[in-house]
């Protein structure tokens, strides 16, 4: 073999190098580029003033005090509601018998497994529908966030296939395995809080999924409402039984 043959061939093993080289970066590149789309895709452009990442603290009629967290235009609780009253001080009934739930048109309330001292102070209340309704159950000034309030969210977030993602709670570790995309980018923390349901009043689904009312009425037996899953970054709007008990989040006026 003559020097010039062995030359070209080193160069064209070279190439070779380069050209592999270039395709595994490019490889990882779209791997990498799948996984940041996947859950942390840049949210859309913005129309109304930025006020996100902004905190403060709010103290309902009971005394309770929420974090809240601005997320692009709106002011939101980061926590869910916890009250026992109305705004104008009239109490809510709270339910105990699993089968009052079902047949109960007033506004109620109760605690994950009637049990208050282990889950009124990390997720809150779940309220019927009936309470909803009242439009005295936030603070003054505040409301259960309607339909489109949550859909002006989601879209802000990219979407129901991400939002969900970037809503959860995972510093106090409250959602069960696998919490996929728990990035909980704005501080919102949402929580497996579970829910109550109407039939038989049967308590389900604490760590495993939440639950939330919108304001948003549909017919006379269902309204909307949002939920949200430990196992993927989704969130979902769909028909929640007025009798049934969910968690509440205020978003003010």
């Amino acid at each position: 073999m003559t020097q010039y043959n062995i030359i070209e061939n080193n160069n064209n093993l070279m190439h070779q190098i380069r050209v592999l080289y270039r395709t595994s970066n490019k490889i990882i590149c779209i791997i990498i580029s799948f996984i940041l789309t996947t859950c942390y895709e840049e949210t859309s452009p913005k129309i109304f003033p930025d006020y996100t990442g902004q905190t403060d603290t709010i103290i309902d009629i009971e005394g309770n005090v929420y974090r809240t967290i601005e997320i692009e235009s709106k002011i939101w609780m980061a926590e869910n509601l916890r009250t026992t009253k109305l705004n104008n001080g009239r109490v809510i009934i709270q339910v105990k018998d699993n089968y009052d739930l079902q047949y109960n048109k007033a506004p109620a309330y109760c605690w994950y497994n009637n049990d208050s001292v282990s889950f009124s102070n990390i997720y809150g209340a779940l309220y019927n529908f009936y309470a909803v309704s009242t439009d005295s159950l936030c603070l003054t000034g505040w409301h259960v966030p309607t339909d489109s309030d949550w859909d002006e969210l989601i879209n802000f977030l990219g979407g129901h296939k991400k939002a969900g993602g970037k809503l959860k709670d995972y510093y106090r570790q409250l959602w069960s395995e696998p919490n996929l995309c728990f990035a909980n980018n704005y501080g919102f923390s949402a929580l497996p809080g579970g829910m109550r349901q109407h039939y038989e009043g049967k308590f389900i689904n604490v760590t495993l999924r939440g639950y939330w009312w919108t304001s948003t009425s549909i017919n006379y037996f269902e309204a909307y409402a949002i939920e949200m899953y430990n196992e993927n970054a989704e969130i979902l709007k769909f028909y929640g039984y007025k009798g049934e008990g969910y968690s509440v989040r205020c978003i003010k006026d």
